[in-house]
């Protein structure tokens, strides 16, 4: 972990000292429930409320791999649609996952997708939706939990833990003192490089359409560096991004 480029250390965890002492234990135990119950919610308003569609312009230097210049697009809506299109000097390439399959498209052209890439990309989409936080308020695909203080990094105000039900994915996500969320880990995979812990840094926060979002994104896998990314633009709510994006 980073630790350098945390921002200072905020008072957004839940613990004992939130409640009184002199409170019966029962009503201590129902608040800090309450207090707990409230950490999605903080964050998702402190970013300026559910985002159930995104659409974001990326420019990236990667350092394994394919090493350079990219640029890709990244189209979400909410559960778990996703849609990552690479601009090439060819066709463009679309990996796209409807929440039951994953398709690639050269293209237009659409192309067979092996059993390995698909839960590679499987991996990459839940990520995405794990960083997205929308996915957290769904108790039937995620279950979550605070990170004891004691467990929190150095400069960062609390932290998420994050598990999905079906197959046990588990997530940390870190938020600065403004409930923002400003890092994240959990397993990927990531071919041609291979699979392993990604951790990312987000920073350069600024309003976008009545958002808050990231600017700037810097990835490792496997303690390795993987890319650095400027987000170009960002497009909240895209009213273009339709189920119909996802086929």
């Amino acid at each position: 972990m980073e630790s350098g480029r945390w921002p200072a250390r905020g008072s957004g965890h839940c613990g004992p000292g939130s409640v009184p002492a002199r409170l019966l234990l029962g009503i201590s135990l129902v608040a800090l429930a309450g207090c707990a119950a409230n950490a999605v919610e903080r964050s998702i308003a402190a970013r300026g409320g559910p985002l159930p569609v995104a659409l974001r312009q990326v420019e990236a230097t990667v350092y394994q791999g394919f090493p350079g210049t990219w640029t890709w697009e990244i189209a979400q809506r909410r559960p778990d649609f996703v849609r990552w299109t690479i601009h090439t000097y060819g066709e463009e390439q679309s990996y796209v996952f409807d929440g039951r399959r994953v398709l690639l498209f050269l293209g237009s052209a659409s192309m067979p997708v092996t059993g390995d890439a698909a839960r590679n990309f499987r991996t990459q989409a839940r990520w995405l939706a794990v960083t997205g936080l929308d996915v957290l308020r769904d108790g039937n695909q995620v279950a979550w939990e605070e990170v004891p203080p004691a467990e929190v990094p150095a400069g960062a105000a609390r932290g998420l833990r994050v598990r999905y039900l079906d197959d046990g994915s588990t997530y940390l996500l870190w938020f600065d003192a403004r409930d923002l969320l400003v890092a994240a880990e959990g397993e990927v995979a990531v071919p041609p490089i291979g699979a392993g812990r990604l951790h990312a840094d987000f920073s350069d926060f600024a309003a976008t359409g009545g958002f808050t979002l990231p600017r700037a994104g810097r990835y490792t896998l496997g303690g390795a560096p993987l890319m650095e990314e400027r987000i170009l633009a960002w497009t909240p709510n895209d009213p273009r991004v339709t189920e119909a994006s996802f086929r």
